[in-house]
């Protein structure tokens, strides 16, 4: 495989050293390893386009949404960096979530990465394009960029033309991109609250498992119980040490389980008594030392217990009941806390804290029923694309869900690179509005201040934000391994 890599590469980069020799004419440039095709094509779209009056609204409406998204996006670079100093090294980010390109960003499915992405710079660049020729500026060019495969679009206007234009002018011309970006995002959204939500649905009623527990399938829908129909996760009432039949919805078709139950063992501290008297992950606890074991009593007998008390347990496993006499260990020699306290080992769990309700995802799903910060995470958390056992779950078809997954990409990158070009940080949009607003706002201050000087202040603040702000990004990835780099 990495010979296959290697060798595509180095086609790439004779492709790259032709186009530098003979490119030309045919309307082909090299920008580092990008390869660009420049062409006349578009212009007459863009010309046509730009004649509307609307535009003259747009930009004044795409400074102030790029001035609200430089602020957001600001905030959440600097919020960012002081989480850094609190976290550990496998909880930081690497540095290819930083990339924004499918295929290099480990979260961004190549599909749906690349259609939304080419939509995302689609828009992006010709809305620079329509609002120069709206404010009278030339553009020399349109064109691909290619990085092997095509990967975005560009429009190129003058830029002596550009640099001559008016702070306004030139300011409408920057923020029409990010803030063109910021709207499509905001409209995909509502197609997706008003349209493709309200059909997402269930197909039984029940509890959703988020975890394998009990022998029972992660995103199963539990929809009986014995026979009895379950609405809800309150619906879910067992006794501890008792036998249930549990009906499942699981991948489209309905299974039923026999299942004991008690506190169910998620995880053994290693070195622990639990593991020194063969307690197993999957075990289910239903008594100690006589007391029925639900997970209020256990934690209530466990919190009265002492190092060196002998407890017995009362367990099953695989289809037998077990007991075990276990001499309890010091908290403090595991946890660092409770010195004394007596320590079993085990991490347990009941039913109910492996059960979501099935309006669950209808809700995640759906941005104006979610906390708008957590649809816009679901790419971490696994759930952008759905996983298919999730998806199973509910009404849609598959296309229904390409379609979803396909608004929601270019919701998510379209607000990606909106936000991330409206920072103050030059060569991005933003760092060039940025210095613009310092520019017009000096003389506001000071009109003796010469034209000269005030492109010199102008040009230094930009330049120390735009470190600034490059700086505190490569420090959300290096300081926790630094930290942890220096402790070690």
């Amino acid at each position: 495989m990495i010979w296959i890599i290697l060798a595509i590469f180095a086609i790439w980069g004779i492709i790259l050293y032709v186009a530098k020799k003979k490119g030309k004419k045919y309307g082909l440039d090299i920008y580092g390893p990008l390869l660009m095709l420049k062409t006349e094509k578009g212009k007459k779209l863009i010309e046509k386009i730009s004649r509307k009056k609307l535009w003259k609204h747009y930009g004044n409406v795409s400074i102030i949404i790029c001035i609200i998204a430089m602020l957001f996006a600001t905030y959440l670079i600097f919020r960012s960096l002081i989480i850094s100093f609190k976290i550990s090294p496998p909880q930081a980010p690497s540095p290819r979530l930083m990339i924004g390109l499918p295929g290099i960003n480990p979260i961004i499915p190549i599909g749906y990465g690349i259609l939304a992405l080419a939509v995302a710079i689609i828009v992006h660049e010709f809305s620079h394009g329509i609002m120069a020729r709206y404010g009278k500026i030339k553009v020399n060019a349109l064109g691909l960029l290619f990085l092997i495969f095509p990967i975005g679009a560009f429009v190129e206007p003058d830029e002596k033309e550009l640099k001559k234009a008016n702070i306004k002018k030139r300011s409408k011309i920057f923020a029409a991109g990010p803030a063109s970006n910021i709207i499509l995002a905001i409209i995909c959204i509502f197609i997706i609250s008003f349209i493709f939500a309200p059909a997402i649905k269930p197909r039984t009623d029940g509890a959703i498992l988020t975890h394998d527990v009990y022998n029972l399938e992660r995103w199963s829908i539990i929809d009986k119980i014995d026979g009895k129909d379950i609405e809800s996760i309150n619906d879910v009432k067992l006794v501890v040490g008792k036998f249930y039949n549990i009906t499942l919805f699981y991948n489209g078709k309905e299974t039923e389980k026999r299942i004991f139950y008690g506190l169910y063992v998620l995880n053994i501290f290693d070195g622990s008594p639990a593991e020194e008297n063969g307690i197993k992950k999957g075990s289910i606890i239903y008594k100690i030392d006589g007391v029925i074991a639900n997970k209020q009593n256990f934690l209530s007998f466990m919190n009265s217990t002492k190092a060196g008390d002998e407890v017995k347990i009362y367990l099953y496993y695989n289809g037998r009941f077990i007991n075990k006499s276990i001499i309890l260990a010091n908290k403090y020699n595991f946890t660092g806390e409770e010195k004394g306290k007596g320590f079993l080992g085990v991490e347990v769990g009941e039913i109910n804290d492996f059960l979501i309700n099935t309006d669950y995802f209808q809700n995640l799903m759906n941005p104006l029923k979610t906390n708008f910060f957590l649809f816009l995470s679901l790419p971490f958390t696994g759930f952008s694309p759905l996983p298919k056992e999730i998806a199973n779950m509910y009404t849609p078809s598959h296309t229904f869900w390409i379609l979803y997954n396909s608004l929601y990409w270019i919701f998510w990158l379209n607000f990606a690179v909106g936000t991330f070009n409206a920072l103050p940080s030059i060569p991005l949009d933003g760092g060039y509005i940025f210095k613009d607003i310092i520019s017009y706002s000096i003389p506001k201050l000071n009109k003796r201040i010469r034209k000269e000087r005030i492109e010199k202040i102008s040009s230094s603040i930009s330049t120390l934000i735009s470190i600034i702000i490059l700086l505190s990004i490569f420090s959300i990835i290096i300081i926790p391994r630094l930290r942890f780099f220096i402790s070690s």
